[in-house]
């Protein structure tokens, strides 16, 4: 079967990362035997009626989409269009919204007729095949079934992510994350699963609450072949929980040592720092880390216990110090307009920003993802969940909490990242940045959308407050 498979456009990103997601389907489906056409819209900014005749073109008989949320307002524009083009061409949709989202995703995407709930490695090759009776994870349209999302028991079992499809090559924005060291850059996944409770976190309905393991042999198959054919300098280990097994984070690291290759490492999805130890920091260090990620969310005690971090601001600040000391720069990630925060608590959260030692900070707008606990007692009170997609992303402010408006957070954020970044430091580090080759354009943009110094929406819909 020929199978065409759509990475949405993302107008105005800067994050331009190959699809990793994607791209291991796709070898699963070509080791079932199908052919795979890979169409990245994110990459090339291919939208409208250019969009349609690109997939037209590829001649699918299926066509298989991912979707993060934040993806949906583009889509509901481009796959009414696709279905007249198309015809009866299924549609399937995969990905974190369908994931997390569940039977509502066919009212947000009416074109869509089969949805894939967690990883669908296993259970597309079954839908493919025609399999007439119903498989857990996969819900269709005319069926709308109760089925949970599925997950995988041995990685072991997944092919090297078909990496002829999206050479790196062609990846020359800014990564996920808040640095970049070296061109090209790819990103690969050594696990799955996050065991932990956060309550505006939606992971585990994608990727599970197991953590499970590939085997690093096969790891380091993909991170030669990676080198060798594709010439990559710098990899992004996108786990969720990299060094929650901290055995085999080191052993990984102890790998890359003896190996020597010519690359250095990243985990900008972030790690838990109370997984960090000295030894598993020396390795990292060693193996050709040059910068450590890391989730903090809140400068507030009050906030974190809240949204069941499970970690303190004494806890976070002593491991920032453990990192440094170890000479490895500290990018934390923080979340603006929590649930229940209120403006002295982002005002915390900002002082910590300054105080706590980082060298990178993000500051991103909370945002109500659907399927974790915060995120559904936002959209069972919301009147109109359909009209929050348009401004799904965290430099806008689709949920503020209560006593604050959209606006009010929005300037607190804008607050954060000039706080943040006017001091010597950290301004230095973005020059550093910006004189890499081809990367001033997205990184200036990137800056303005934080800084809201390009149009943007402020206030959600009267009907989202």
């Amino acid at each position: 079967m020929r199978c065409t498979l759509l990475h949405p456009p993302r107008p105005g990103s800067t994050n331009t990362v190959p699809p990793i997601g994607l791209l291991v389907l796709a070898a699963v489906l070509e080791e079932n035997g199908h052919e795979v056409t890979l169409l990245d819209a994110a990459l090339t900014g291919t939208t409208g009626a250019a969009l349609v005749r690109a997939v037209q073109g590829s001649e699918p008989e299926a066509l298989l989409i991912t979707a993060f949320s934040s993806d949906v307002s583009v889509l509901r524009m481009v796959l009414p269009e696709l279905r007249l083009a198309l015809g009866e061409v299924p549609f399937l949709l995969g990905g974190p919204h369908a994931s997390c989202r569940g039977t509502a995703s066919f009212d947000d995407l009416p074109e869509v007729d089969t949805i894939f709930l967690g990883e669908a490695e296993e259970t597309l090759p079954l839908y493919l095949s025609g399999a007439s009776n119903r498989i857990p994870g996969v819900v269709s349209r005319s069926d709308p079934w109760q089925t949970e999302p599925v997950h995988l028991d041995d990685l072991s079992l997944l092919p090297t992510p078909a990496w002829h499809h999206a050479p790196p090559k062609r990846y020359k924005g800014l990564p996920n994350g808040v640095v970049l060291k070296r061109l090209p850059f790819a990103p690969i996944i050594t696990t799955r699963g996050c065991p932990y409770l956060c309550t505006f976190c939606a992971g585990f309905r994608i990727t599970g609450r197991k953590i499970r393991h590939r085997p690093l042999s096969r790891v380091w198959d993909e991170i030669g072949l990676l080198v060798d054919q594709f010439g990559v300098r710098e990899v992004h280990i996108e786990d969720d929980n990299f060094t929650f097994d901290a055995d085999y984070a080191k052993q990984f690291c102890r790998e890359a040592i003896a190996r020597n290759l010519p690359v250095c490492f990243s985990t900008p999805n972030g790690v838990r720092l109370d997984s960090l130890d000295d030894e598993l920091l020396d390795l990292m260090k060693k193996a050709g880390w040059y910068v450590v990620h890391c989730g903090i969310e809140s400068g507030s005690d009050r906030v974190l216990r809240s949204i069941r971090k499970a970690l303190s601001t004494s806890v976070i600040a002593e491991r920032i110090a453990m990192i440094k000391k170890h000479g490895l720069p500290v990018a934390g990630y923080f979340i603006i307009g929590l649930p229940g925060e209120t403006r002295e608590d982002i005002l915390k959260t900002i002082s910590f920003s300054l105080s706590s030692g980082l060298d990178w900070a993000q500051f991103a707008n909370f945002l109500p993802i659907p399927g974790s606990e915060a995120g559904g007692q936002w959209f069972d009170a919301c009147e109109k969940p359909e009209l929050v997609w348009s401004v799904f992303h965290n430099t806008s402010c689709p949920a503020p909490p209560s006593g604050l408006s959209a606006r009010e957070v929005l300037g607190l954020q804008r607050k954060a990242f000039l706080r943040f970044y006017l001091r010597g430091r950290q301004l230095m580090g973005i020059l550093g940045q910006i004189l890499r080759p081809g990367v001033l354009p997205f990184m200036v943009r990137r800056f303005l959308a934080y800084l809201h110094l390009r149009p943007a929406t402020v206030d959600p819909p009267s009907s989202l407050k």
